[in-house]
């Protein structure tokens, strides 16, 4: 079956986590995905371990499914061109050096627009392209700082704890997923290609609107809640005599249903509970009424009393407990497939399904420059002789 990507080349000259998901949602959709990694060392993620599958990180496999490694060292000047050609054959460029880098290499933008003028070349970086913090080293705990999501994000009164994953990097990636297929899509009536400027910072802020546009509308600085919530209540998560629930009652007409399932009959219509408004302005009695409540039955107990009647509800699970969790099970979101070193593995499933053109895992992250001979000779037309000249020339990295 053709997939949706399948007629789209990707130059993947990024490293980490932001660029090289970028890459790998469009690979698991069938682009043809050609990582460019300096030679011996590589993508800086293949070190980021324990654990370990043979020299690469689990990070670094989990990641990069569905690619192709060339190691192309783009320092050397036979090694520039090897790259400037294979971009007149690609629709797409993504890399996510610091800003700057790729000029002095001879390879950003303007370069490779001269030669190939349909090309979507897409920079990801920490604080975009221009502006007065352009210049700074940034990684997924820094933009996560400055952008204000620490601060956020934690228990009340605390000073603020970095979100359980790197999403500063996976929002960036994201986004810069979905300009590519934009400006692609742009392209078919252009013809032209054009740059995308994709900031880490930025696609924070993305995240953070509702909370600033709070702050612009009333003033008041948002300050970490816990699992709770400021618009609505209740909507966080309570103890159980087991495991903890999530609650989430999102409109008034659900807060009467809710309430004679508690048994908190006499709070459904009392003024100071009976809106969203004035349950907010009366949070702390609230919250605290219902934790005594909740603390009287099991999670399991709740869970036959509160889902019947269409209350929004959820156990907190540990990671062991989702990787077995029965919907996920059921879906099918967890993939299996087999890596040279590692054996069988699982990993997420792409996050989406689409009906005609499904995405999937067709090949596991590949080893350090595995490929570097079969691209150069399938996209450039090189022979055996002139890959081993340039690799004795340092050109370009050792095989696989």
């Amino acid at each position: 079956m053709p997939l949706a990507l399948d007629d789209v080349t990707v130059l993947d000259l990024s490293h980490a986590l932001a660029g090289p998901l970028a890459t790998t949602l469009l690979g698991d959709f069938g682009a043809r995905v050609i990582k460019v990694e300096p030679p011996g060392a590589g993508d800086i993620s293949r070190a980021w371990g324990p654990p370990f599958h043979g020299h690469d990180s689990t990070y670094f496999v989990n990641l990069n499914r569905n690619k192709k490694s060339v190691e192309i060292d783009l320092k050397h000047p036979e090694g520039k061109e090897l790259l400037l050609r294979l971009a007149e054959r690609a629709d797409v460029l993504v890399e996510n050096y610091r800003v700057g880098t790729v000029r002095k290499l001879g390879i950003d933008y303007d370069a490779v627009r001269a030669r190939n003028p349909a090309i979507v070349y897409c920079s990801i970086s920490g604080f975009g392209q221009t502006g007065p913090y352009r210049d700074r080293a940034a990684m997924d705990l820094i933009v996560q700082a400055e952008s204000g999501m620490i601060s956020l994000t934690g228990e009340p009164g605390s000073h603020g704890v970095r979100c359980g994953v790197s999403i500063a990097d996976m929002t960036a990636g994201m986004h810069a997923a979905f300009g590519i297929l934009a400006a692609l899509h742009a392209r078919r009536r252009t013809g032209q290609g054009q740059f995308l400027d994709v900031s880490m910072l930025e696609s924070q802020l993305g995240l953070l609107d509702s909370a600033i546009a709070t702050y612009l509308a009333d003033g008041v600085v948002p300050r970490p809640m816990g699992t709770a919530y400021k618009a609505l209540l209740p909507y966080q998560t309570f103890r159980t005599r087991t495991q903890d629930i999530a609650i989430a009652v999102g409109s008034d007409g659900l807060w009467r249903t809710f309430c004679p399932l508690l048994g908190i009959d006499d709070m459904r219509d009392d003024p100071r509970y009976a809106t969203n408004r004035a349950r907010s302005e009366n949070r702390e009695s609230l919250i605290d009424r219902l934790q005594e409540v909740f603390l009287t039955r099991t999670y399991d107990e709740w869970e036959a009393v509160l889902l019947p009647a269409g209350i929004p509800l959820g156990a907190i699970n540990s990671v062991d407990r989702v990787v077995e969790h029965p919907q996920i099970q059921a879906r099918g979101v967890l993939a299996e497939y087999e890596h040279p070193a590692a054996g069988r593995m699982r990993s997420v499933s792409p996050y989406f399904r689409m009906s005609e053109t499904p995405g999937g895992v067709r090949s596991p992250a590949p080893l350090l420059g595995q490929h570097t001979d079969e691209v150069l000779r399938e996209d450039l037309g090189l022979a055996d002789a002139e890959i081993a000249r340039l690799r004795e020339a340092g050109a370009i990295g050792n095989p696989g």
